[in-house]
């Protein structure tokens, strides 16, 4: 189906079943552990799977003023909008207060410079860092040495004698400080040491929102989220939020390409593609291997997969296959749903990919077709700031 030579290429194809499955499982897991489920749009905005969601989550989780609108605009007075980012800035922070139920702020000058412009509006609340690291890789780790995100719980308590009591104008507590993890002890770990550290400011919170950074649809015990959630609300009676975002849609996302061009390098045969890494960018920030539908290791045909950019690093690595590949074959980069869309870009002016939804029906129809125009309107070729 992926490969339906229907499909013009590049697409991002999303399967709406298995984004319905994935937000319906979290909020079966949410109404079990006590919590309301939000979908955080940074690893995927798109207005389709957003309107799938809202009849599942309990709102959604923003990071600048126009998720927040997008956010606003699709569930309406459905569910509730929330928001936190290092980088509130202070022509737009009104703005965002019409639009956001909750805004947690990122460090104490923030809060101290926007509090009163908020205040009426929202339901404020401040993001802390547990300083509990449990990512190896400190470009995913929110909880590293000089993290930009949150307030380090040390500083929170000497500002605050000792965690005793919550900031002026604080009502609630953010904190995120994990990434794709498969198990939720992490989570129980951070709930413990801010229990612990930060007991007199839960006693007088109303909500606590425990971020994401969890895969939860491939996590086999969910004890740990159920013990997290339960000491918070037992305890202390907060309202408790969770926002997963990849861990809900990866699965559901394939790119698809088509081989346009073969031939020898160096004793490696290279297979072109009419994409890029640039519609993958992660690949390349990151340097991983992508999975690739049909890979069989040790497979008798082997291919360097590479982008049809100038760029020499556009290559998304060495991969065998049952079957040789040929001009005109299309490849499906599996397990694509997250942080790709919202990435991608049009270095060379290479179009993007096309957008397709797989529906439950199993039809595929095409939601977004890049232009020329699109192209030439982001390189200023058509006028869109009024004089």
């Amino acid at each position: 189906m992926l490969g339906d030579k229907r499909v013009e290429t590049p697409a991002f194809i999303y399967d709406e079943g298995r984004i319905l499955r994935a937000v319906k499982d979290l909020a079966r897991l949410g109404a079990r552990a006590g919590c309301k489920a939000l979908f955080t749009l940074k690893p995927l905005t798109i207005v389709d799977t957003m309107r799938l969601m809202v009849p599942h989550v309990d709102g959604f989780a923003a990071s600048s003023l126009f998720e927040a609108t997008l956010a606003r605009e699709v569930i309406g007075d459905k569910g509730t909008v929330h928001i936190t980012t290092p980088g509130f800035r202070p022509a737009e922070i009104v703005r965002i207060a019409e639009l956001c139920d909750y805004i947690a702020f990122n460090s104490l000058s923030q809060l101290s410079r926007f509090k009163d412009e908020v205040a009426g509006r929202a339901r404020c609340g401040l993001r802390i860092n547990p300083r509990l690291s449990f990512v190896e890789d400190d470009r995913y780790n929110p909880c590293g040495d000089h993290s930009k995100l949150g307030v380090p719980l040390d500083e929170l308590m000497a500002a605050t004698g000792g965690g005793a009591a919550l900031p002026d104008g604080i009502t609630g507590l953010h904190f995120h400080t994990n990434a794709d993890s498969e198990t939720f002890e992490p989570l129980l770990a951070t709930v413990r040491r801010i229990d612990a550290h930060l007991s007199g400011m839960l006693e007088k919170a109303q909500w606590v929102n425990l971020g994401g950074g969890y895969l939860f649809g491939q996590a086999a015990d969910s004890g740990p989220f159920e013990q997290a959630t339960e000491l918070l609300r037992s305890k202390y009676a907060v309202e408790v939020f969770v926002e997963p975002g990849a861990g809900v849609v990866r699965e559901a996302g394939s790119i698809v390409a088509t081989v346009i061009d073969m031939f020898d390098s160096g004793g490696k045969t290279i297979a072109v593609l009419d994409t890029t890494v640039n519609h993958m960018p992660e690949i390349f920030e990151y340097q991983f291997r992508p999975k690739v539908e049909g890979e069989v290791e040790g497979g008798p045909h082997n291919y360097v997969l590479a982008g049809c950019s100038c760029l020499a690093g556009d290559v998304f690595g060495d991969f065998a296959f049952a079957e040789p590949l040929e001009v005109g074959r299309r490849v499906v980069f599996v397990d694509a749903g997250a942080y790709t869309m919202v990435k991608w870009h049009w270095f060379n002016g290479i179009n993007l990919p096309a957008i397709y939804a797989l529906t439950e029906s199993g039809d595929l129809v095409l939601k977004k077709r890049s232009a020329y125009e699109d192209f030439a309107a982001r390189c200023g070729a058509i006028a869109d700031v009024t004089p």
